[in-house]
């Protein structure tokens, strides 16, 4: 079986960059790529087990803070995922540490230094900048937050976008009824009373302008 290497950008400039020079270095493996977390969730879907890597994008479209990166955990169980960002800042990089990425890669080094750390993530090494623990919070709250369905994962962001339960069943197409038996089990599964808690332990994780600086 062939493994895949899935590059999820939006940028289709450094997106095709990414996808020609890792099938030029490693001819062994496919590689994918996607413009946005919908499109990486239907490409994994799809092809299951072969997709080894993911070098993921922080910043997409359709997906804030680590929201994209919690559902492809949750669809690859034992894939590797690779943070490719312009983000770099300590803080960040101790939240990404903590949630389980594989490697955090900036987007200011030259594609063959990008290109060469897929090797070592595939080897099974970590590639972070040095001196980058994790914190013990984030890593328990990683831990419940992985906890919620796919629907509930999109009602948290909803949640944090400041949305009441109708506007949520309006946009989901479910009844308000389900909306809060949703929230109910949110609650339960993020070990918080109520939903103000919820909001202000998930924004900084699923927002971007609230995200550490």
């Amino acid at each position: 079986m062939r493994w895949i290497v899935l590059v999820v950008d939006d940028h289709p400039l450094v997106g095709q960059a990414f996808e020609l020079s890792i099938k030029a270095a490693y001819p062994h493996l496919d590689v994918g790529r996607v413009t946005s977390a919908t499109e990486a969730e239907a490409y994994v879907r799809l092809h299951g087990p072969r997709v080894k890597l993911v070098m993921l994008d922080l910043m997409l479209p359709d997906a804030e803070g680590f929201s994209a990166l919690l559902r492809l955990q949750q669809l690859l169980p034992d894939g590797k995922i690779a943070i490719v960002s312009s983000r770099t800042d300590h803080h960040i990089l101790t939240m990404g540490k903590a949630f389980n990425v594989d490697a955090w890669l900036s987007k200011s080094e030259p594609v063959e230094t990008l290109v060469n750390a897929v090797g070592a993530i595939l080897r099974g090494e970590s590639v972070f900048p040095e001196n980058v623990a994790p914190d013990p919070k984030v890593i328990d709250f990683h831990r419940r937050i992985s906890t919620l369905s796919a629907a509930q994962m999109r009602i948290m962001r909803a949640l944090v976008d400041g949305k009441l339960n109708k506007q949520i069943a309006g946009d989901m197409n479910l009844t308000e009824g389900t909306v809060k038996q949703h929230v109910s089990a949110i609650l339960r599964k993020l070990q918080v009373n109520n939903r103000s808690q919820a909001i202000l332990a998930a924004a900084p994780l699923l927002r971007n302008d609230q995200a550490p600086r």
